[in-house]
């Protein structure tokens, strides 16, 4: 077992807002869906464009079906499940072709994983209920988040960063229930989102050296920053209802200098930008509505 060791974070206190633009310059548009499944979902991109993501078995009723991870490059389709587990995702490939995600064991119990050259290795915030890994970069850092029991604040779910063999935790203010780490770049920068304890909204953040600086979309309920690439692009998706199964979720990308930008796959019903890499692709997911049955489907979209 690893240790543990604290950071001490500062809070960058002044929210930055920012209003959409709708246009993305012209794409290209890949849909991602994986044989013979009900659902995908296309959750990291590395830069040579190896995407990974998770997928679900076909059953009745369909939500009962088995979660798998897979790994889409040049060859094709190759699932992902981590020995006897019940359930494994991918969340994020980097340069290497390194991945990380989570599983859950026979018992029950959630875990991170790093897939490294063929071979998994498990891992857990020591003293964790759960730990699931989200972004690698390209030096083989680690960022998720875990259960800690031991918080009397409320929170169910902190922070880490997972180098060298050593877990760093952290845990954005003022107090809130939730800090996830979703994405870092090779500088070291993460994104995330947080929960507040009082208005009940979720934001985003940008955690760099050590300040966190919240980033919020204009209007919006919820925002999730979830990938960060080498040029300090961000990307993630924002609601403007509470409610995540509304038809208000649309996807962004926003630049070092402030520029924001809406995404959204034509005539879907909602959009999640999930990662991009240091070209500009994006990968995600969306949802479209057909006679009044929803399916799931991961994209690929890149700049021409």
């Amino acid at each position: 077992m690893q240790g543990k060791r604290s950071l001490s974070l500062v809070m960058f206190t002044v929210a930055i807002l920012f209003a959409p633009v709708v246009a993305w310059g012209q794409q290209s548009l890949t849909i991602i869906d994986y044989p013979g499944a009900n659902l995908t979902v296309a959750m990291g991109i590395n830069p040579k464009g190896d995407i990974v993501g998770y997928y679900r078995d076909p059953a009745t009723p369909v939500t009962a079906g088995k979660i798998h991870g897979f790994v889409l490059d040049k060859r094709g389709f190759a699932p992902i499940d981590y020995p006897q587990a019940t359930y494994t995702d991918a969340y994020g490939i980097n340069p290497a072709g390194e991945i990380t995600g989570g599983y859950t064991d026979a018992n029950g119990a959630s875990h991170g994983y790093v897939l490294r050259r063929g071979r998994f290795t498990s891992f857990d915030v020591p003293g964790s209920t759960f730990t699931s890994g989200f972004g690698i970069n390209s030096e083989g850092d680690i960022v998720g988040h875990y259960g800690n029991p031991l918080d009397t604040s409320g929170n169910t779910m902190n922070g880490f960063l997972f180098r060298n063999g050593q877990f760093t935790t952290y845990d954005h203010t003022p107090a809130n229930f939730m800090t996830c780490g979703m994405g870092i770049n090779p500088e070291g920068q993460i994104v995330g989102h947080y929960a507040d304890l009082t208005g009940g909204l979720t934001h985003g953040f940008l955690l760099n050296e050590g300040v966190f600086t919240t980033v919020d979309i204009l209007g919006a309920k919820i925002t999730q920053p979830y990938g960060i690439n080498p040029d300090g692009e961000i990307v993630g998706f924002y609601n403007t209802a509470t409610n995540q199964a509304a038809r208000t979720i649309h996807g962004f990308v926003l630049d070092p200098w402030g520029g924001f930008t809406q995404i959204d796959v034509p005539g879907a019903f909602n959009t999640w930008v999930r990662r991009n890499n240091p070209r500009g692709d994006l990968v995600g997911n969306y949802t479209q509505v057909v006679d009044g049955v929803t399916t799931t489907h991961g994209f690929l979209m890149t700049a021409r």
